[in-house]
């Protein structure tokens, strides 16, 4: 099962960062890290540890932690993170997964490594650096969350977000917490969540309403999705894949011109549970979207910038609803 780590380094990266010199590196943080007894598992850590969440999101304020005690000797490794997983059928799965090795040399150097001082002309980059949740363990069982150093510009040392990276580590479980994508919507080509559109349009009182009705002339994925009742009315409802695939192009050559004979869409306020996306090859312009409840409006797009809303009727809708 190919898998793959969420917040190792998470890094948003908005100016290009400087070198700095390995000065005398500013003090550790006072005190002694806390030392257990026992190791148990990911998930039986505290929602919140010192840094922030634990296990989970990661840590982004490992620097506030306090170091690797010298009298301390690593000979193994827990991380604990959230990864996506590939699932049966192209499935793609949200996981709470604990790692364990015992690679522990490169990480123990570069935890006793000492803070960094930038230059006084040093250009540090606005970013965030997530490190995972990781503790390290003694022979005796005892383990500890250990700090890092920092490399002068407010971020975990390079070495050990390295060292973090590199590590040869073994699964030792793996709990799903929620599906990212189905098997259904993988093998049908179509998100596993998208925007209802029209919904989207009719909320934004600067949207454009009046443009050519254009939508694509040819290779068109039908997705029909629904809208929980959480999120209908909002400005940007989302919806969860319902069904879909790709449309013959002699169905799509009906719908189309059903579409093309629609008039002006009618005042209407209802919000809509259930909406279709006709979306082109490629994700090219002329995509529609089409209310399957509530008011039955559609829209559709132009790559120019806004669209033209039309009213779908009760016969397109069912049309559209027997298509795939």
């Amino acid at each position: 099962m190919r898998t793959r780590i969420l917040a190792v380094v998470a890094l948003v990266a908005l100016a290009i960062t400087g070198c700095a010199k390995q000065l005398d590196g500013p003090e550790a943080p006072a005190g002694s890290p806390e030392i257990h007894d026992a190791w148990t598992s990911c998930k039986d850590l505290p929602e919140r540890t010192p840094t922030g969440p634990a296990g989970l999101e990661g840590q982004a304020d490992a620097l506030m932690l306090p170091r690797l005690p010298d009298d301390f000797a690593p000979v193994a490794v827990v991380l604990c993170a959230m990864e996506i997983q590939d699932g049966p059928g192209g499935a793609k799965n949200q996981a709470r997964v604990e790692r364990r090795t015992t690679d522990v040399r490169e990480l123990t150097a570069a935890l006793r490594l000492p803070g960094l001082r930038p230059p006084a002309d040093a250009a540090c980059s606005l970013e965030a650096v997530i490190l995972p949740f990781f503790a390290v363990l003694d022979a005796g069982g005892h383990w500890l969350q250990p700090g890092v150093a920092g490399d002068g510009c407010g971020h975990p040392r390079i070495e050990v977000r390295n060292a973090l990276q590199h590590l040869h580590s073994t699964v030792v479980s793996s709990t799903v917490i929620n599906e990212i994508e189905s098997s259904a919507a993988a093998q049908s080509g179509c998100a596993q969540r998208y925007t209802d559109m029209v919904g989207t349009v009719t909320s934004d009182a600067g949207a454009k309403l009046d443009g050519p009705f254009e939508p694509a002339t040819s290779d068109v994925r039908l997705c029909i999705y629904t809208v929980p009742a959480s999120e209908q009315g909002s400005a940007k409802p989302a919806g969860d894949f319902e069904r879909g695939g790709p449309l013959a192009a002699a169905a799509w050559a009906e719908l189309r011109a059903a579409m093309l004979a629609a008039g002006p869409a009618a005042p209407c306020t209802a919000h809509a549970g259930r909406f279709a996306m006709f979306q082109p090859a490629g994700n090219g312009p002329g995509g529609v979207w089409v209310e399957l409840d509530g008011c039955h409006r559609m829209w559709a797009e132009v790559a120019t910038g806004g669209g033209s809303l039309r009213q779908a009727g009760i016969e397109l809708v069912e049309r559209i609803n027997k298509a795939v």
